[in-house]
């Protein structure tokens, strides 16, 4: 398992998880290309926890890659000092250090001089000063010396020295910045000291300020200090200000999923829906930075081992947020088992309404009661709106969710004390998603934009979607569907299918999760079947026979499952009928047409092909028999056919074993294949492999697929 203890700032572009490096890149690159600074200062924004030290170091190493020796940068770290005169007298010195040992005897005593002047100005210089790092200041702390006489040796007036130091630094060909982070990390009264040094020293040719704090923080600090001020009193020191950009969500959204299942490992097939949905309503909502996803990996590499067992994950991962981040309800949650637990019909339906959720809101601020209230729901189905049968209690017992009393108490055994979607882009799709237009060129450009690790922007337009759908407009929801539907195969890439645990997470089941957020709760059953009839028109043909194949599915019996629960069916049963027809005709369509050898789903839809028949396999047969007189379509099928398989763990030869996943080439094919007649489709492959009436990269790709095909024939298809 990953160190996730270690939340140090990222210090090159290889480890940016968060997309910082192109901000970074075009900070550093704009700083040395200011030509004449006259002590230009410029300032970067981010909240606590947004990576403004990571952002600091990759400006700095861009800087460094550039190795321009007129170009010199120094760092203050003014958080190692305690005490506005400590922080004065090092920041004094650290000037002092740069500029003497660059231009050396040049400046000699020029800075002492100058802090002389500036210091006896105001009380800043006394015996209490208190230094956090030895060295040669912390021998003022109980001094007997008067160290304010030996460092700033009496003489010249601060006007002349302040000009002598100036016009020196003018006549150079170097600059120097001086790069102050961890604003943050100082007391009020301590951080208004930097401001204020910058502001008395700052003037000076060739030196820029780089000064890295949380603006919100800052500004209530003046606001307190100097209420007739306001915000001027930082424009009048900061020329220009810069906003960290906030990382995506589909990235932090990625990170968590990582996490979740490098320690907790992945969820059930059939969770992976309630899975998603807890974590969108749930958990991405509290998580809003680097920090806080690194917070999370820390605690429930804690947590998890005691009761990795014991519970259900996707319960788990959520109220772990929950008690991170809310922990006066998780408290309360953990003090009501019994209101919250079972169904509404084992307390009699008593609190009916929103007078149910009154405990749980106790100490929250308003601005998140919906969002606490749909934790509840999701959470609980005793706090739903609508009322579930006894029976439904066995189903979730088998899950161990928390909402059974009988596993409640494991999820508090362990409780420990406490190329970017902008917020205007985001606002941007939602309020123009009714826009077919727009929705389908954003999807497209999106498409072409390849992201680090592969991706391209794809699913962070889709994620978002998700994140913001209960904000879109119920009337617009039809035409953004209806747009969805109609560019689904366009925007499919193989690049989007996740890694690791949400590896079955590509482009169709983000569509999936999309649109039920869209619709639950806000459309009936009628209204949804209204919404995608119409949406299906123009649907492009793979996304039709996945949506058509899971409508039909919600209808199916299942072995030991309750049936679906008419708000989780995407259309009525009356309508499946005429989808199944809209879907056998489009793929009679693109048979006929030959496009839909191309397809990239082929695989998958020759199957559903004989599915939606009522598994009748006569019309997908004729096809396929047509396809091996082609050898260009049987190197196709062939390919479609080969597969990838990956055994891991300890399964390996001798006394350890493997400890790393093995891949394998698999065939998909076996003697009851209904798509195709598997022994004239062999028997075709052999007979081009033979005549070599392929090329050499079809050739390759043919004899892989004979390969593992012989291997699963003779029992032995995992080595």
């Amino acid at each position: 398992m990953k160190n996730y203890f270690n939340d140090s700032p990222i210090e090159n572009t290889e480890d940016d998880r968060y997309g910082v490096s192109p901000f970074a890149l075009a900070l550093a690159k704009s700083i040395l290309n200011i030509e004449k600074p006259l002590g230009t200062t410029i300032a970067l924004h981010g909240p606590w926890g947004s990576g403004k030290s990571s952002a600091v170091n990759l400006i700095r190493s861009a800087l460094d890659e550039k190795k321009d020796e007129g170009f010199v940068v120094t760092e203050f770290k003014c958080w190692w000092y305690t005490g506005e005169e400590a922080l004065a007298l090092a920041f004094l010195q650290n000037l002092n250090a740069i500029l003497s040992d660059t231009l050396k005897d040049k400046v000699k005593n020029l800075v002492p001089k100058l802090g002389r002047g500036l210091l006896q100005a105001g009380p800043i210089v006394g015996s209490a000063i208190a230094l956090t790092p030895a060295g040669p200041l912390g021998l003022l702390v109980g001094g007997t010396f008067d160290f304010a006489k030996r460092f700033f040796p009496e003489g010249d007036t601060l006007e002349s020295t302040f000009q002598k130091l100036a016009s020196i630094l003018e006549g150079e060909d170097r600059r120097f910045l001086i790069i102050i982070d961890d604003i943050d990390r100082l007391n009020p009264e301590e951080a208004l000291a930097i401001f204020r040094l910058v502001k008395s020293v700052g003037r000076l040719p060739n030196v820029i300020y780089l000064l890295v704090f949380d603006r919100a923080l800052a500004e209530a600090a003046v606001r307190e200090k100097y209420p007739s001020e306001g915000p001027h009193f930082l424009e009048k020191i900061i020329q220009a200000g810069f906003e960290l950009p906030s990382p995506l969500q589909t990235d932090l959204n990625e990170a968590i999923l990582a996490s979740v299942s490098e320690i907790c490992g992945q969820p059930e097939d059939d969770q992976v829906v309630r899975f998603m949905n807890l974590f969108y309503d749930v958990v991405a909502p509290y998580i809003t930075s680097p920090r806080h996803v690194a917070r999370f990996q820390n605690a429930i590499s804690v947590t998890w081992p005691a009761i990795a067992n014991e519970v259900n994950v996707a319960d788990f991962v959520a109220l772990e947020v929950l008690r991170l981040y809310e922990p006066d309800l998780f408290g309360t949650i953990r003090l009501h088992k019994n209101q919250v637990c079972g169904t509404r019909q084992d307390r009699g339906g008593e609190q009916d309404g929103n007078s149910r959720f009154d405990a749980f809101l106790i100490g929250i601020p308003k601005e998140r009661h919906e969002l606490v209230k749909t934790a509840l729901r999701r959470l609980f189905p005793s706090m739903e709106d609508m009322g579930y049968g006894g029976e439904w209690v066995n189903e979730w017992s088998s899950e161990r969710r928390v909402c059974v009393e009988t596993h409640f108490d494991s999820y508090f055994r362990l409780s420990l004390s406490d190329e970017a979607l902008s917020s205007q882009k985001v606002a941007e799709i939602i309020n123009q998603a009714d826009k077919r237009d727009f929705i389908q060129s954003n999807l497209r450009e999106a498409a072409q934009i390849v992201r680090k690790g592969g991706a391209s922007m794809v699913p962070v337009y889709l994620d978002e979607l998700t994140t913001h759908g209960k904000r879109i407009e119920k009337s617009k929801v039809e035409e953004l569907i209806s747009a969805l539907f109609e560019i689904h195969d366009e925007i499919d890439l193989e690049n989007d299918a996740e890694k690791g645990m949400m590896a079955m997470a590509n482009t169709s089941l983000r569509y999936h999760w999309l649109i039920r957020r869209l619709t639950r709760d806000r459309f009936s059953l009628d209204e949804r079947t209204e919404v995608y009839l119409k949406a299906t028109e123009k649907a492009s043909l793979g996304w039709l026979v996945d949506f058509v194949s899971s409508a039909k599915g919600d209808y199916q019996p299942r072995d030991n499952k309750p049936p679906t629960r008419e708000e989780d069916c995407l259309v009525s049963e009356d309508a499946l009928g005429e989808l199944t027809e809209r879907a056998l005709n489009a793929i009679r369509a693109a048979a006929a047409n030959g496009t839909l050898i191309d397809h990239r789903d082929l695989l998958y839809i020759l199957y559903r092909w004989a599915d939606l028949m009522d598994n009748d396999a006569s019309e997908v047969r004729a096809w396929t028999d047509a396809q091996l007189e082609n050898k260009d379509a049987l190197v196709v099928l062939a390919r479609a056919m080969t597969g990838k398989s990956w055994t891991s763990g300890m399964g390996g030869f001798g006394a350890l074993g493997d400890r790393v996943a093995k891949v394998s080439t698999t065939a998909q094919i076996s003697d009851d294949t209904v798509i195709l007649d598997t022994a004239a489709f062999r028997a075709a492959l052999e007979q081009n492999m033979e005549t070599n009436g392929l090329d050499t990269d079809a050739k390759q790709d043919v004899q892989k697929f004979l390969d593992a095909w012989d291997r699963k024939l003779n029992g032995d298809d995992d080595w």
